[in-house]
């Protein structure tokens, strides 16, 4: 079945939107993240309280989240080499019906190694958000891409803020009643994916290439992979450690530490969900646009470990509760900054196994973080494991800031970070000043200007009005700060069709 959205022609972009797609399409990919995560994060707060019901110890918590970390960094770069053979959509309805029947599975275990199983069989299909960050990459223009890259980080958290919730009440009436509610979203989100998402229009001209071509260009992309996308998977196995060590060892901390059961532990995620969104929707461009897309991933390792060991070793309730918070700041920085870097270094043919490289790197990173953090929270579960998680993050960090990014000169980039558009004004300043000309130079450019309108049979002088709102229209106004005034031809292009309107209601031929 063909979805209900039909794409642009690929190399098209919309004026517009910047998009290959509609932007319903796009929608569809936010709305699928966004039960996708709810789904995982109903689920989250009580599946540690879950597992105990089968009479197990912490480190065996752990085992059971390395076990999804495990069987998904195997998977993960399969999916994604996959994606690039037979499509982004249909890897991403497998995905979404994969781990839509292994939570089921896990719902109805009877005992503790078949819900390890199912857990295990459930990464085997953890490639939706890598599969929603590929098709974002290749139906987004280069304009565009860093604000939907960064709207798509802010979903995961704004289901956050509902999902942990959720999951806490619903525990009320079960512990495995979560889980089963987990599964039911996998399949109903890849049921909406199967109606209204169209396959992407540059993997559909990619694979329409001649045989030749696609053979050539696809042994070149494999044999030339550049260096810093090894230096970001290296980097992604601490933050993969990091991230793993938080999700699997929040609930136990919080229970070792202030008594929290499901309930308050899923309020607790709520509150540190709300501040990832907040960071997502207003904090992360705003960093990205002041310090660059490296740096502030950089920035958010940094603050997300420093602020993990705070929320362990600080006594009291809220004080816990706020750094906890002001860790997830630090990680919705890394992650909305995280894929736009890794599509720089990307194209149709190859762009879902680099992806799943990143991927894979990051699983091994949650495969052995849940795993020796179980075994530190056995000797102490309230510090020893936020101080490994601390470690991991700073590591990422200084790993990452060995990445050679492509998107300037190099004696460019200390000067100016140019985030949107495609001109980059070389040599601007931190602002750009008002420009004034003399008599001279103001008679020399009407003359000009008037010679030009002549020669081109545009009624200048008796419609003057009308040529004086072309070019108001024909000029956006540049901003003000230098990171921000490259969005120029962007506006050009939005305004094409009413500019079109305008010449010719001024032309001195009617058509």
């Amino acid at each position: 079945m063909e979805s209900a959205l039909v794409p642009k022609t690929e190399g098209t972009y919309d004026a517009e939107t910047g998009l290959l797609v509609p932007q319903a399409a796009i929608w569809m990919v936010f709305i699928t993240i966004f039960m996708d995560t709810l789904a995982a994060t109903i689920s989250t707060p009580a599946l540690p309280y879950y597992a105990r019901s089968f009479n197990i110890s912490n480190a065996a918590i752990g085992y059971l989240y390395a076990s999804w970390s495990f069987t998904s960094a195997f998977c993960a770069p399969v999916l994604g080499k996959l994606s690039d053979q037979v499509g982004r959509r249909k890897v991403l309805i497998a995905s979404l019906v994969g781990a839509g029947i292994a939570n089921l599975g896990q719902a109805c275990a009877g005992n503790y190694y078949e819900l390890l199983a199912w857990r295990a069989f459930s990464g085997v299909w953890a490639a939706v958000g890598n599969s929603a960050q590929v098709y974002l990459s290749d139906v987004c223009s280069p304009a565009v891409l860093p604000d939907y890259m960064s709207k798509l980080s802010a979903v995961p958290s704004l289901a956050m803020t509902f999902g942990p919730g959720l999951g806490g009440g619903l525990s009320k009436f079960g512990l495995s009643i979560p889980v089963l509610v987990d599964g039911l979203l996998s399949l109903a989100a890849a049921g909406l994916c199967y109606i209204y998402l169209p396959e992407s229009p540059s993997w559909v001209a990619d694979r329409e290439k001649p045989k030749t071509a696609t053979v050539e260009a696809s042994s070149s992309s494999s044999a030339d992979v550049p260096p810093s996308v090894k230096v970001l998977a290296f980097s992604a196995v601490f933050q993969g450690i990091s991230f793993g060590t938080a999700v699997s060892m929040t609930a136990i901390t919080l229970d070792a530490k202030l008594g929290f059961d499901s309930l308050h532990v899923g309020f607790t995620f709520v509150l540190a969900a709300l501040a990832t969104l907040a960071t997502s929707i207003w904090g992360t461009s705003r960093v990205q646009q002041r310090v660059g897309l490296k740096n502030t991933a950089v920035l958010g390792s940094v603050f997300g470990g420093a602020f993990s060991l705070l929320m362990a070793i600080v006594p009291g309730v809220w004080t816990t509760v706020i750094f906890l918070c002001l860790s997830r700041v630090g990680v919705s920085l890394r992650g909305g900054s995280s894929g736009t870097i890794l599509t720089k270094f990307t194209n149709p043919s190859n762009r879902g196994s680099v992806f799943a490289m990143q991927q894979f790197a990051l699983n091994i990173g949650r495969l052995l973080g849940p795993v020796i953090s179980g075994h530190l929270a056995v000797r102490d579960p309230i510090t020893l494991p936020w101080l490994f998680s601390a470690v991991c993050s700073l590591i990422s960090a200084l790993i990452l800031l060995a990445v050679q990014m492509p998107d300037l000169p190099e004696s460019q980039q200390s000067v100016s970070r140019m985030v949107r558009g495609f001109t980059d004004l070389k040599g601007a300043a931190d602002s750009l000043e008002l420009e004034y000309g003399s008599a001279e130079d103001c008679q020399a450019l009407g003359e000009y200007v008037g010679g030009l309108l002549t020669k081109r049979r545009y009624r200048w002088v008796s419609r003057r009005d009308a040529i004086y709102s072309m070019l108001d229209k024909l000029l956006p106004e540049l901003s003000s700060g230098a990171c921000d005034h490259v969005q120029d031809l962007e506006r050009l292009m939005k305004h094409v069709e009413q500019m079109q309107k305008d010449f010719q209601n001024v032309q001195s031929r009617d058509c």
